[in-house]
């Protein structure tokens, strides 16, 4: 399910892209919640190296070549300043579900060199996408709450797009049940926020 998603979500890249433009072009850039490493794989050239942090040991895909790392946001297992960058796509730590990100958040700061960039991705709803439930608080960011954090919020136009209607409904019936099931549509257009801050460093 996690893979149909990603290869549905975002299907042009935009989000992708706005990551790129945002991460240095070099260094070491810490993936908080990687999942099985698909935006990490995609972030990942030949001067920037990504370190995937995921804590469900489930999710790893070791044949990913790529730096793999067991832990969670609230006790990120690297040292003071040793990152150059970080972000985290759509991970349920940053992403609601009555998370208290304020420890997540301080780790970013500890372990990401200061003037680092960190980088949160999250709905932000009032969209197609949302619109298949009614009310949609509890799937979407509260720009408030991550401006109180010190973060900007970037709006990214993009789209789900689905390779055929048995995919979509697949995908809409998990998310949203029967609303989901009924109402399938191989294209869905819904609006992302790119959360932005720099690091303060661990001295903060």
């Amino acid at each position: 399910m996690f893979a149909l998603e990603r290869s549905a979500m975002d299907r042009p890249g935009h989000v992708i892209s706005a990551l790129d433009r945002h991460l240095p072009a070099e260094g070491r850039l810490l993936d908080v919640g990687a999942g099985d490493g698909f935006t990490a794989m995609r972030l990942t050239e030949s001067r920037r190296q990504v370190v995937a942090l995921e804590p469900a040991a489930g999710m790893v895909r070791p044949q990913r070549k790529l730096s793999w790392v067991r832990g969670d946001a609230e006790h990120l297992p690297f040292a003071d300043g040793s990152i150059d960058a970080a972000y985290s796509t759509w991970a349920y730590f940053f992403t609601g579900g009555g998370w208290d990100p304020a420890p997540g958040i301080r780790e970013l700061h500890r372990v990401v060199r200061q003037g680092g960039p960190l980088l949160i991705v999250d709905n932000l709803g009032d969209d197609e996408f949302l619109s298949y439930i009614t009310g949609g608080e509890g799937h979407r960011a509260n720009p408030e709450t991550w401006s109180g954090f010190g973060f900007e919020c970037n709006e990214i136009e993009t789209v789900f797009a689905f390779d055929n209607l048995d995919e979509a409904r697949t995908l809409l019936t998990f998310y949203f049940g029967e609303s989901g099931r009924d109402n399938p549509r191989l294209e869905i257009g819904y609006r992302v926020g790119l959360f932005a801050a720099t690091s303060t460093g661990p001295s903060a």
